[in-house]
């Protein structure tokens, strides 16, 4: 991986400098300062690309928000801005929900720039191992790679990523179709619950469809054909690779959706049936709790329950049909604007 004009990999990561969630300063230094440094430590050529979008001009600026780390031979770090002028636009119309960050179209606008053979799109408080790293020496063009996600929780301020730390105050994990409380992490227990979940999603797409007349004389309305029991739509958000070619024929993210609820999940339906290979990883990454704008388990609230019926609609007509729905026009990813670059 190393002596590449290109970078082997491109990271997109999307905020601005504000505290979205609660303490995002310090869960996005610990994001990219961890990511930098295993980065290094690995030898990967790579940029790990921040798109400031809609900035909070009243705020320091996103150069000065947190201590990035310095770009280097192998790594770099560069920073985009959508300002709030194209901001304001892309929701006059009132078919997007008017939120300060619209999520992935900023992923778009990263990923588009990005000059790295292969993309990994991810939120900007995921902790990513180096035992993720050593993975991505077996990547396929003719794929797409997800991962497992365990949540964990900090009670301190402190931007110095303790992975033990970590691992002892996980308290949740989330997989191919199901999530599962934890308490505490270690590799066995993740491996026990994989092989439970494997046998859960098993049930629901072979056995529920074989004895389905009789659950529902029983009265229970199951869903085995849901999208999310066939492909790893989980917290999908948060770690999406593939190579560049395939994020460019699928033209990036669904950019005209609603809210961003799901629109991750539909990502990778697109990838799915467009002919790439899923594969999950076998090491997780870790995600920084904290509270957040959309929660996909409010069933009970009819706009989330809308958007929720709107995904498996698509999702299951692209299954069936064995091709993706691909929405977006050739300018996807703000391609035709003249956006404000530094690399620090």
């Amino acid at each position: 991986m190393k002596n590449l004009k290109k970078p082997f990999l491109s990271v997109v990561l999307v905020g601005r400098n504000d505290n979205y969630g609660g303490d995002f300063k310090n869960r996005l230094s610990r994001c990219v300062t961890n990511l930098h440094r295993v980065l290094v430590k690995k030898e990967i050529s790579a940029e790990i690309i921040f798109v400031n979008y809609n900035p909070v001009l009243e705020n320091e600026p996103i150069e000065n928000f947190i201590s990035w780390p310095k770009s280097e031979k192998e790594v770099s770090i560069r920073l985009i801005t959508v300002p709030n002028e194209i901001h304001k636009i892309l929701v006059a119309n009132r078919n997007r929900k008017n939120v300060p960050v619209l999520e992935y179209l900023a992923k778009n606008v990263g990923i588009r720039r990005a000059k790295g053979q292969f993309i990994l799109s991810m939120n900007p408080d995921i902790i990513i191992p180096e035992s993720v790293l050593v993975e991505l020496d077996f990547l396929k063009a003719d794929c797409f790679y997800r991962v497992d996600r365990v949540d964990f929780k900090l009670l301190n301020s402190s931007t110095k990523v303790e992975l033990d730390l970590i691992k002892k105050n996980a308290f949740k994990c989330y997989l191919k179709g199901f999530q599962y409380s934890l308490n505490g992490y270690n590799p066995f227990k993740l491996k026990l619950i994989r092989y439970f979940n494997s046998f859960k999603l098993f049930f629901h797409l072979k056995i529920i469809v074989w004895f389905g007349c009789l659950f529902r004389l029983i009265g229970w309305k199951a869903n085995p054909h849901n999208a999310e029991f066939q492909f790893h739509c989980n917290v999908s958000g948060d770690f999406m690779l593939m190579h560049r070619d395939n994020w460019f024929e699928l033209r990036g993210n669904p950019e005209a959706t609603f809210m961003s609820l799901h629109t991750d999940a539909l990502m990778v339906i697109m990838a799915a049936t467009s002919g790439l290979k899923e594969k999950v990883l076998s090491n997780p990454i870790f995600h920084q709790d904290h509270t957040r704008r959309y929660d996909a388990s409010k069933e009970s609230d009819s706009e989330y329950r809308q958007v929720y019926l709107d995904f498996q609609f698509q999702a299951q007509r692209m299954i069936r049909e064995a091709r993706p729905i691909i929405n977006n026009d050739l300018d996807w990813g703000l391609k035709n604007e003249i956006l404000f670059e530094v690399q620090i």
